[in-house]
């Protein structure tokens, strides 16, 4: 890495050093109640998992009780809106640095979405932001850091050959070609490539593992990742390795996949998660067929407890380019993508994603919600309403409850229970009955502080970030 290069990484990471919080969170606070750390809440309508019930519910030091607690109460009164915990955003890479932490907190909490997990970042600059989430006045969110891929395998071009020039330069300056191998992905072919580059996977911390799984169909049995003409990721045999790895540390891992063989090889292999719904990026008939899912694959997942990341909106942002399918970028980024709305999905290739949802949602799957590259995980929410294959209410929980908790499993949030954590939304209208009313947020308390006070469209936040991680 050149000496400017690294002059300018060490001024970003100073910066991101005296970052406390953005400074929208920070004003949201003063605007709300304040002077209590407990908070009696009246007259709401409570989300139980089935229906709203009203009830009283009191935040003492961050945390739900329904036993009034001694000393100062301030009260606040719900005025009939409809509460539900927070939402949560599964797959997504827009937190990523400090040139652009505030922007993306404060889309992410005005439509009320907490929680976000980053399955591949640029670990040097996931660093950067450490104090800038994770607080109460600011998203949480967890990072993988480098993904792993074999030689020549995806996300290499895209991080050297797109985002290089189109995301990062504009952000930090010139950026020398390669700088993004073993901060943005790593590298394996071998066995021996695992061990000796396992301090190298850990560096930073990350919070879990992502390993990519592409057209592994096209592997033979001992050649190299990277043969295949289409895109490709690592050779199989070696996930098994990563998982087993990465679990005796106490990592989870979730796995790219792009085909039906993509899908089958990471459940067998034992990964927690699978980043996409197989289906997810289909540009001809043949990807469309290679896509498709079984029965079997469907009862594999369930029985291996494997969690799928619907990503419905992640294929559609824009056309390919050389192949690794970008997608805009957010302000700031020199694409000029900021007023557009991800571009509707081509229904003769969307089919196979909806019938790959339905058939995963009717064995039982644990299915979450992640958009991999809109702004918040709004935009995938209401394209699943649109898809019509859950209920309201299967999707709300989807939405609040399993991807909060699959986000942060060892944390006490997604529900309103005795000593779970004080964060919600409140919403001028039912959901269950018009689902549509996610978007109408009145009011957001995380962790006993209160974010401020709104009503809004709250429409689906529209620029796309990049996709396919």
């Amino acid at each position: 890495m050149s000496r400017i290069l690294l002059c300018l990484v060490i001024v970003l990471a100073g910066c991101a050093g005296g970052t406390d919080l953005p400074s929208s969170s920070k004003a949201s606070h003063q605007t709300g109640p304040s002077g209590s750390d407990s908070y009696a809440f009246i007259n709401g309508r409570w989300f139980d998992g089935q229906g709203f019930q009203s009830t009283t519910w009191y935040s003492v030091q961050g945390r739900l009780t329904r036993t009034p607690p001694q000393g100062r109460v301030e009260t606040v009164d719900l005025s009939g809106l409809f509460v539900v915990p927070p939402f949560g955003e599964a797959h997504n890479h827009n937190v990523e640095g400090p040139w652009n932490i505030q922007a993306v907190t404060e889309r992410y909490l005005k439509d009320g979405v907490f929680y976000v997990k980053n399955p591949n970042n640029v670990r040097d600059f996931a660093l950067q932001i450490r104090r800038a989430v994770n607080q109460p006045t600011s998203i949480d969110a967890t990072f993988a850091h480098a993904g792993l891929t074999g030689r020549g395998g995806h996300p290499v071009a895209l991080y050297e050959d797109v985002l290089r020039v189109s995301r990062y330069e504009p952000a930090i300056g010139p950026i020398e070609r390669g700088w993004f191998e073993d901060r943005s992905y790593i590298v394996l072919d071998t066995e021996a490539d695992l061990e000796t580059k396992w301090p190298v996977i850990t560096s930073g911390r990350p919070d879990f593992l992502k390993v990519y799984l592409v057209h592994s169909e096209d592997e033979d049995a001992t050649g190299m990742s990277g043969q295949s003409p289409r895109r490709s990721g690592l050779h199989p045999r070696l996930v098994p390795l990563i998982v087993a790895k990465a679990h005796a540390a106490g990592l989870q891992v979730t796995a790219h996949v792009e085909t039906a063989a993509d899908f089958r090889r990471a459940v067998r292999a034992g990964v927690d998660e699978l980043a996409h719904v197989p289906g997810w990026l289909v540009t001809s008939a043949a990807d469309g067929e290679s896509a498709r899912l079984t029965e079997a694959d469907a009862q594999l997942a369930l029985e291996h407890h494997v969690r799928v990341v619907t990503t419905a909106v992640a294929g559609s942002a824009m056309p390919s380019v050389q192949g690794h399918h970008p997608h805009g970028h957010d302000e700031g980024h020199a694409t000029g993508m900021s007023d557009h709305h991800p571009a509707a999905p081509d229904e003769s290739r969307v089919q196979i994603l909806k019938d790959n949802l339905a058939l995963l949602h009717r064995v039982g799957v644990h299915v979450v919600v992640g958009s991999d590259h809109a702004e918040t995980s709004l935009a995938e929410v209401m394209q699943l309403d649109r898809f019509h294959l859950f209920d309201n209410l299967t999707l709300l929980k989807m939405w609040c409850e399993d991807t909060p908790a699959a986000i942060f499993p060892g944390r006490r949030i997604g529900r309103f229970d005795e000593g779970y954590e004080a964060s919600f939304v409140a919403l001028a209208g039912n959901p269950i009955q018009d689902f549509s009313q996610v978007q109408r947020i009145v009011r957001r308390f995380k962790q006993g502080v209160f974010l401020g006070d709104s009503v809004g469209s709250g429409a689906a936040s529209s620029a796309a970030v990049y996709q396919g991680h």
